[in-house]
């Protein structure tokens, strides 16, 4: 990792809170630094406190702005398949069964209309990530909103996926994990470049941790 010091970047701003210090590496990173004088002692209102009692701050990123598109895409397929369903049911099933067709047609309507225009949008203004020098987190979600934190030192996995509808758009997934079954931090919406830069910033941090990380 001859590129570790440098500091990473997502539409032009660095993707960790504070530049790694010269000659330190991506382990730097774990450094915490002096713990602040109670007169000192930031007002963190909203922002987040991990085990460590290590603050950290609501996430800034945004993703890529072609992510609404993608989960127009993603959606569309989806409803499309339930219509498809639908209409089989309605041309091949039990004349008796036609009023039930109808009600799930009613109710079918509105949920997709919200899923495909409304959702993928509210979704990226919703979407949000970051990586400090202790933690990893996002923020996702429309109807129910849900941030999710990895503290650095317990990383365990991370890699990157992109479905069939993620390489038509040039995005890609990052996949942070712990021990934890509900310490994984998923990133969708990412360019290529930045997800990749993002996992390797990540792995490299994982690989020069000493400790266990359980």
């Amino acid at each position: 990792m001859s590129d570790a010091a440098r500091p990473l970047r997502a539409s032009g701003e660095p993707l960790v809170a504070e530049p790694v210090p010269a000659g330190g590496g991506a382990h730097a990173l774990h450094e915490p630094g002096p713990p602040p004088t109670p007169r000192d002692e930031p007002d963190v209102g909203d922002a987040l406190l991990t085990s460590t009692r290590v603050v950290v701050a609501a996430p800034r990123h945004r993703i890529e702005k072609r992510a609404p598109l993608l989960w127009t895409i993603e959606g569309v397929w989806t409803w499309l398949i339930l219509a498809g369903l639908q209409v089989a049911w309605y041309f091949y099933g039990d004349n008796v069964m036609a009023f039930w067709n109808w009600v799930a047609l009613a109710v079918t309507v509105p949920l997709a209309t919200m899923s495909i225009v409304v959702a993928p949008w509210w979704r990226y203004l919703v979407a949000r990530w970051d990586v400090s020098d202790t933690a990893v987190c996002s923020r996702t979600g429309w109807w129910t909103t849900q941030f999710r934190i990895a503290p650095l030192v317990r990383l365990q996995t991370v890699y990157t996926t992109r479905n069939l509808f993620e390489r038509w758009f040039g995005l890609a997934t990052v996949h942070a994990s712990t021990a934890s079954s509900s310490g994984s931090v998923e990133i969708r919406g990412l360019s290529v470049a930045d997800a990749e830069a993002l996992a390797q910033h990540l792995i490299a941090i994982a690989h020069l941790d000493a400790e266990d990380g359980t």
